[in-house]
């Protein structure tokens, strides 16, 4: 934010240096780019009054002037053509300085002395809107002569003044504007602020008259204002209001459009005024974009709109990008007679959105998407109105359009002094709280040990004690905080249980030779979808680095997919990858508070040699090195992005674990997927509660085992991992493993039956086993299984 030294004494009685104002700001937490003494581009410069000018003899186009330039007559030799007696010029004298670098000093022109220069306005670095005759050096600028001999051109062209440029930080938008520096320099000065007046006065004329103003969209429009101004006398603006757009880099056009821009600048509240007779069918509306709409906008650029987009239309066509720039026919002409005000709060997402996609971004634009305040809409449209009676620019009409949804509460925050003190280690009286607080407009009382506060509505930032503590402390001072030894006994570090346990997570995997992976966690909404998953609980961020990262992933699946097919797509024949990061959540939308971040650990490989049991066995591995047990696999709840028959959901007492199994055909194809692909997902949160720390060494038995062959029939579509819980169910105590090491499916076997051979070891720690306890647990396996289908084939 640029801003003009000279131009912040109109708000704040400023008695110091702009170094020292600088270096106090700094200490108040806002940083300084540069300070910029604009006069010391120009020197000895001055006015000049011309009152004599005589043919050069020895050349055809020279002229011999004697020029008043004050204190003195001096005289010049000059090929400006255009010059005549009595003519007021900017006069370089010997040893000065020019804006474009160059130094002039006396001498001879074709023998005639010469004691300086009349200067053109490419001399002076001026711009075309500067001065009247062209910027060719055989012309000199010719000045108003209200201009006395001998004065100071930097007076003249407002260089007298230090442009400061403030960097103002994402939480202070409200510091995009003169006012809201000034209230700071007000603040850390201990000066008093005096807030610009917005009086004016209204003909008999009103607005309902005239137009007519609709808001469809209050969602991304929360309040829009409109006034009519009649009469609308189009001219120069006023030196001084030039001068301050001129410092903060802007271009001074005419009165209104300076005016709008001016406002701008000082309130840091963007607005806009259309030509009232340019308003088909005298309407405003406030709407989305249709399909095929198109502006073109004051800039000449035509704009291809999208429905997102929100637009400012008349009755047939949009006449400005909302936020963004206005359209080339609502703009203010020479002939303008009539002027509608426009100030509006528009969503700062939509506002960024808007520009991104169409190119354009403006200082209108840039403000928006930083984000405004609601209630400076109403004060920038009573100043801009002001502004206009000042100027005696136009006649304000009676009535007023304020459109919105119902403005939001101002906020009252209660925080204790002991508190804020022992947040910033200081004994700060409450008193002094309470005068900082206030100093910077945040209306606080003190009762006992509680400060109330109120806080102002451009102060959006300040939510909690530790907002309030962060004011008191930047104004008090961080040079009061005091050094102090660390005070604590010494404890050896280490990693939490949470990071232990990925880390040996990471060291597992790699020694089964997968390679980890690193992605964003943000997405975009697309992929989910692409997976065949509900997309509507992702959290939107508001400020992505484009479409493809605009939501937080509620899952790490389409990340691994990319993963693989960005692999297979540059000709790599095999891979196995794995991912430990984090889903995001919501407990509730729209979001209220923080999101669920559940740590998860996606599996994913590719090639000849990988199918699902090679993938079923890093899953294993994985709940083996956790020590978790009696895990099930089934095939049921399955997501649609794995294959039927050829994936599974792995459980824990009815509770979901991870998600294994082949990429579905139809997933793959959206992937761009050539090869078979396996994935999984661990719910590395689970398993932090399941997690077995504890290792249990034992004895090696003393008492001999029994095994036992059984030979099963069942049908086809039986789980192997309800058998084997059923065994482990009617095997008890007894039961010291139990082995899968046979599924036939053929002639011998009825249709749709598969016959299942296990082998069980039985042992006891206590005592050999009689025929009779192995014969009692066998029967009690073979009941176990017949519960759940399964049957000793005959």
């Amino acid at each position: 934010m640029k801003t003009s030294y000279n131009f912040l004494k109109r708000y704040v009685d400023i008695d110091v240096t702009p170094e020292v104002l600088c270096d106090k700001m700094v200490m108040a937490g806002f940083e300084v780019e540069e300070i910029i003494d604009t006069s010391l581009t120009m020197q000895n410069v001055v006015v000049g009054k011309i009152t004599d000018i005589k043919k050069h003899e020895d050349s055809d186009h020279l002229q011999i002037c004697q020029v008043n330039v004050g204190k003195e007559t001096v005289q010049i030799v000059t090929g400006a053509s255009n010059v005549f007696v009595g003519a007021t010029i900017p006069a370089a004298l010997d040893n000065s300085l020019l804006p474009n670098g160059m130094k002039i000093k006396k001498g001879k022109l074709r023998g005639v002395e010469s004691l300086g220069m009349m200067c053109s306005g490419e001399e002076l670095n001026l711009k075309e809107e500067d001065f009247k005759e062209e910027a060719s050096s055989d012309f000199s600028v010719i000045l108003d002569d209200k201009y006395e001999a001998g004065t100071d051109m930097r007076e003249v062209l407002g260089l007298n003044d230090f442009i400061i440029d403030f960097k103002i930080t994402a939480n202070r938008p409200d510091c995009n504007s003169i006012i809201g520096i000034a209230r700071e320099a007000a603040a850390v000065l201990n000066k008093e602020f005096k807030l610009p007046k917005t009086e004016y006065t209204v003909t008999n004329q009103n607005i309902n008259d005239y137009i007519k103003v609709e808001n469809q969209n209050y969602e991304l429009c929360p309040r829009y204002m409109g006034k009519i101004v009649n009469n609308i006398r189009i001219g120069e603006s006023p030196e001084w209001l030039k001068v301050a757009l001129k410092a903060s880099g802007m271009r001074p056009i005419n009165n209104i459009v300076d005016i709008t821009n001016f406002v701008m600048l000082e309130t840091g509240q963007p607005m806009h005024a259309f030509d009232l007779r340019e308003l088909e069918g005298n309407q405003i509306i406030v709407r989305n974009a249709k399909a095929g709409e198109t502006i073109t906008l004051l800039d000449g650029k035509v704009a291809e709109l999208k429905e997102e987009m929100l637009v400012i239309a008349d009755g047939v066509k949009p006449s400005c990008l909302a936020g963004v720039m206005g359209g080339e026919d609502s703009g203010i002409k020479e002939d303008t007679k009539a002027v509608f005000f426009e100030c509006a709060k528009f969503k700062r997402d939509s506002v960024r959105r808007t520009a991104k996609a169409v190119g354009v971004r403006t200082e209108s634009s840039s403000r928006y998407e930083k984000g405004t305040d609601i209630y400076n809409v109403e004060y920038a449209m009573n100043r801009a109105l002001s502004l206009i009676a000042e100027l005696d620019a136009g006649d304000v009409a009676d009535g007023t359009v304020d459109l919105n949804d119902g403005l939001p509460a101002l906020r009252t925050l209660k925080t204790s002094v002991n508190k804020i003190n022992a947040l910033l280690g200081l004994k700060i009286e409450g008193e002094k709280m309470c005068e900082i607080l206030n100093s910077l407009l945040i209306e606080t009382t003190l009762d006992g040990d509680i400060l109330t506060s109120k806080i102002p509505s451009f102060r959006d930032d300040i939510e909690f004690t530790a907002d309030i503590a962060e004011e008191v402390m930047r104004l008090y001072g961080y040079d009061h905080i005091v050094g102090t030894a660390i005070n604590g006994d010494a404890i050896m570090g280490g990693k939490g249980a949470k990071l232990s346990l990925q880390t040996e997570l990471r060291k597992l995997l790699t020694a089964l030779g997968l390679y980890e992976i690193y992605t964003y966690s943000f997405i975009a909404k697309g992929e989910t979808e692409k997976l065949g998953l509900d997309a509507s609980n992702a959290i939107t961020i508001l400020n992505p680095l484009g479409e493809e990262y605009s939501v937080m992933r509620t899952q790490l699946i389409s990340s691994m997919l990319s993963v693989l097919s960005t692999n297979i797509n540059h000709g790599m024949t095999e891979g196995s990858f794995f991912e430990i990061s984090k889903r995001f959540i919501p407990k509730a939308m729209p979001l209220t508070e923080q999101p669920d971040e559940l740590t998860t650990l996606s599996l994913g490989m590719f090639g000849e040699s990988e199918d699902f049991f090679t993938l079923k066995g890093v899953v294993e591995a994985v709940l083996k090195a956790l020590g978790v047990k009696d895990a099930e696999y089934e095939a049921e709840n399955l997501p649609t992005y794995l294959h039927p028959g050829r994936a599974a959901t792995v459980t824990v007492n009815g509770e979901v674990l991870a998600i294994l199994g082949e990429v579905h055909p139809k997933t793959a194809d959206k992937f761009e997927l050539s090869k078979k692909c396996y994935v999984a997902e661990i719910y590395v949160n689970k398993l932090e509660n399941l997690q077995k720390d504890l290792i249990i060494y034992k004895p090696l038995p003393k008492f001999p085992a029994v095994s036992r062959d059984l030979a099963l029939i069942c049908d086809a579509t039986l789980p192997v991992g309800k058998m084997n819980a059923a065994i482990k169910r009617g095997g008890g105590k007894l039961l010291e493993a139990v082995k899968l090491f046979d599924v036939y499916q053929g002639s011998q076997i009825e249709e749709g039956k598969k016959s299942v051979a296990y082998n069980i070891t039985l042992r006891s720690e206590n005592e050999t086993l009689t025929d009779e306890q192995i014969e009692r647990t066998v029967n009690k396996i073979l009941k176990e299984l017949k519960n759940v289908g399964a049957e000793l084939r005959m």
